[in-house]
């Protein structure tokens, strides 16, 4: 019986156009805020709810996953598409990204 890939932790970052020149990612901008998140609990639902809250600022938003493979892309994509939304899908070779 194939068992189900639960994450226990996803951390992020996030820039905008003012601070994505800043090193210190520990630095707070006076545009976006907190720089650095963990997700600890209800992994993929927070950090989704987080990333599609309101950002005025925001036209166009870019997602990557460093080093992610195919398996653990999985739990991050289910959300999404059980609620009918469109991720743009690269596939490069057998690695899949999303944009």
């Amino acid at each position: 019986m194939p068992t189900l890939h639960v994450p226990n932790l996803v951390c992020l970052q996030q820039f905008c156009s003012r601070c994505e020149d800043e090193e210190d990612i520990e630095r707070n901008c006076v545009r976006c805020g907190k720089r650095k998140h963990s997700f600890l609990e209800d992994l993929v639902r927070s950090t989704q709810s987080y990333l599609c809250e309101p950002r005025p600022w925001v036209i166009k938003a870019v997602t990557t996953a460093h080093n992610v493979k195919s398996f653990d892309l999985l739990f991050i994509l289910n959300r999404p598409v059980r609620l009918k939304w469109q991720p743009e899908v690269i596939m490069n070779g057998l690695k899949i990204m999303c944009k």
